[in-house]
């Protein structure tokens, strides 16, 4: 950060582009090490500490490789309204929106024998979890964000807010869970437990593998991975909502942001004040933390196609990887252009955000990590921020959100170039 005057989250990215887990020592101890994303970064710290490899008695998998196992990149736009609550934007970049779902679907596709469980018995969760530990491998259960701490998510969103974690092991009485920082994250049976049923819809899922398992068909798991991602820019997953997912959704975003008759475009949504400071964090929220690593996702998403490159023998990935590490340019431009924009409580509210993410790295105390989101969500009580002000933002973000969904777009052809190539 001294050094090149960029954000902890940025700086922080630089850095674990180029990390790698260290081996697990010779006492048998976990690997801990941060993720670009906490979920994936946990995952496969999870899966070092088993003997899990790309070949047997080779490299371990990377965390840019299990993201695109899990599908990778993708796109969604929606606005969601409660009674009592601002509109609440969610700008969320990855292939499958919900982090369990992500994560469990790169690893069944990894083809290692993954055992799923769900009970909506608590007695039962935590006898399945003791064995888990028991039996040495730990387990990645399925909980709510909010509830254990690892969000800065307003608690509002309470049981809403599903994440992955691997449980690793247990020392005087607590749990030691990889959320994927440095450091593990101590926790009583009981305050996990809690977390854990948050997320009523996962019914405690759990997921656990032998260890040394290895990948039946690694290649093939790849070129699946990479035309599921191209899928998902053109068909939504869920009916009734084509207009809000992929390119589809990145083109509605970019028309909302300047559209003054849409009763949902940005102007009359988000016109002034509060709104437009939630609107405007939202947005940088969605494209730098929640669920992502920086530039929308796409520099890991670049790694992953030249490890699939290497993997498979397609040199074709290589080319198109060069395209979304210009697409990840295009959405770090995005957000850096809300970042610095003229308006305090906008600007202060992702430092916020990016301390939060440093708090997490060093597993803070849970009360310095809960003020800290306190402080978050106060930070946008004050703003001031005019009409007149706030559509001149909106207009720039156009034509900038335009920019990175032309730019993808090439990262796309150039991707489904490779395919064909491949076939």
């Amino acid at each position: 950060m001294e050094k090149t005057g960029e954000r902890y989250t940025a700086a922080r990215a630089r850095i674990l582009a180029k990390w790698a887990p260290t081996e697990t020592a010779d006492d048998g101890a976990y690997p801990f090490s941060p993720g670009l994303c906490r979920d994936t970064g946990a995952a496969r710290n999870w899966l070092h500490a088993l003997g899990v490899r790309e070949l047997s008695g080779g490299k371990p998998l990377s965390e840019a490789l299990l993201t695109g196992l899990s599908g990778g990149v993708g796109f969604l736009y929606m606005v969601f309204e409660y009674k009592g609550l601002p509109p609440l934007l969610s700008v969320l970049t990855r292939y499958d929106t919900c982090a369990d779902q992500f994560v469990i679907g790169g690893l069944t596709r990894l083809g290692i024998d993954a055992r799923i469980t769900e009970t909506t018995s608590a007695k039962k969760a935590r006898a399945e979890l003791d064995a888990a530990l028991e039996a040495g491998t730990g387990a990645l259960c399925v909980v709510d964000s909010v509830t254990l701490a690892q969000s800065a998510a307003a608690r509002e969103l309470t049981g809403m807010v599903p994440t992955v974690v691997a449980v690793v092991g247990e020392e005087g009485g607590e749990l030691l869970v990889d959320c994927g920082g440095a450091e593990p994250l101590r926790t009583d049976h009981a305050s996990f437990a809690k977390a854990r049923a948050g997320y009523k819809k996962a019914k405690h899922r759990m997921l656990t593998a032998q260890r040394d398992a290895q990948p039946s068909d690694l290649a093939g798991a790849v070129h699946g991975a990479v035309d599921s991602c191209l899928e998902r820019y053109e068909n939504a997953p869920f009916k009734g909502f084509a207009s809000n997912f992929g390119f589809a959704g990145m083109e509605k975003w970019a028309r909302l942001l300047t559209d003054e008759r849409d009763p949902k475009g940005w102007p009359r949504l988000f016109p002034d004040g509060r709104a437009a400071c939630l609107g405007l964090r939202r947005a940088f929220e969605g494209l730098e933390h929640e669920m992502t690593s920086t530039g929308a996702g796409r520099f890991a998403y670049a790694d992953f196609l030249r490890d699939a490159a290497r993997i498979t023998g397609c040199e074709a990935y290589a080319s198109a990887a060069e395209r979304y590490d210009g697409a990840a340019k295009r959405w770090s431009a995005v957000a850096e252009s809300i970042a610095a924009c003229d308006v305090r409580e906008v600007r202060s509210g992702c430092e916020l955000l990016d301390a939060y993410s440093e708090l997490l790295d060093a597993q803070a105390p849970s009360a310095e990590r809960e003020s800290l989101a306190a402080r978050l969500s106060d930070s946008s009580k004050a703003c001031d921020l005019d009409v007149h002000a706030a559509r001149a933002i909106y207009a720039q973000l156009s034509e900038l959100v335009q920019e990175a969904v032309d730019t993808e777009r090439q990262a796309v052809e150039a991707l489904s170039g490779a395919v064909a190539v491949r076939s």
